[in-house]
């Protein structure tokens, strides 16, 4: 955004010293043509009176019919080219020098300074600047060379032929240039400020994405712990005989209760009897206390029938 209003700035300086210098450039082409004729004889008006400055040997003229005429100079047709361009298009000329003849002529601060850096080799001076009253103005200054039309006035002061004997200033509204680079600079920064915000809002979007991809990658994680985790427990349909309390398998094989738990999960089994079993089974043990509650390993239990009660080989 800042590279894109450093060039708009750029274009409207540039385009702003283009027509400076067509100005400059015109007036020029102009006095050289009024030089070459050694003046131009004008008729005496109240806007248009001989000119005091100029020291001419034949400067007023009447002719056979009675009409008052007076020799215009360059100089002096540079300010009514001024005038009027400064009614009709608000652009101001001003011709000067470090040593004019004219007083009016004198250079302001603006103007000393470009005059002196004409003579030390700069071609011209350009900018924005303020007028006396704080409005923006552009303002062009070139230098006027002498050339040997020139030497029938000024050779007097002693000016050479190629010798900067001063310069013609041109100054412009501001605000005609200055409109139309604000615009585009709004321009600019609406097109690049809805870019930022696109890519900041971009940035968090993506930013949220990846946080909710995190997330769910930690669910999943955790999930498939928890799974693993369940793997070697049971769940589901257990077929179990009503009467045995044998388990059938995948296979259709029926097997005991301890052997299909051990054998589908991380279950191991320690044996021991009941109170209530013992009760059942061996009563003579318990005796007359029913409410005997001690725990009786199978080694403790009597000989099974199979053994034989008189303690022979089966």
């Amino acid at each position: 955004m800042a590279w894109s209003i450093r060039n708009i700035r750029s274009h409207t300086v540039e385009l702003a010293l283009h027509e400076a210098r067509a100005f400059f450039q015109q007036v020029v082409t102009t006095r050289l043509w009024n030089a070459a004729h050694g003046g131009v004889y004008v008729p005496v008006t109240e806007k248009t009176q001989p000119n005091p400055y100029l020291d001419a040997a034949h400067r007023d003229v009447t002719t056979l019919d009675g009409i008052d005429l007076t020799l215009v100079n360059p100089a002096f047709m540079t300010r009514q080219i001024g005038e009027i361009a400064e009614e009709k298009n608000a652009v101001w000329f001003h011709i000067t020098s470090l040593n004019p003849i004219r007083p009016a002529n004198k250079a302001d601060e603006w103007e000393g300074v470009a005059l002196r850096s004409f003579e030390q080799g700069e071609a011209q001076t350009s900018g924005f600047a303020e007028d006396e009253k704080g409005n923006p103005v552009f303002r062009y200054m070139a230098p006027l060379h002498t050339e040997k039309p020139c030497l029938k006035c000024h050779a007097k002061q002693g000016y050479q032929e190629g010798d900067i004997r001063g310069g013609i200033s041109v100054t412009m509204l501001g605000d005609v240039f200055l409109v139309s680079e604000r615009r585009q600079a709004a321009y600019a920064i609406l097109t690049y400020g809805t870019i930022l915000l696109l890519g900041v809002w971009g940035i968090v979007y993506s930013a949220r994405r990846l946080g909710l991809e995190e997330r769910r990658k930690e669910e999943l994680i955790l999930e498939l712990k928890t799974a693993l985790e369940r793997v070697n427990v049971l769940s589901g349909l257990v077929p179990i005989c009503a009467s045995c309390k044998k388990i059938r398998d995948d296979k259709g094989f029926w097997n005991r209760m301890e052997e299909y738990i051990q054998t589908h999960s991380d279950a191991r089994f320690s044996h021991g009897i009941c109170p209530d079993c013992v009760h059942n089974l061996y009563p003579e043990l318990v005796g007359n206390n029913p409410g005997r509650t001690e725990k009786h390993s199978s080694e403790d239990a009597p000989p099974t029938s199979s053994q034989g009660s008189h303690g022979g080989k089966p």
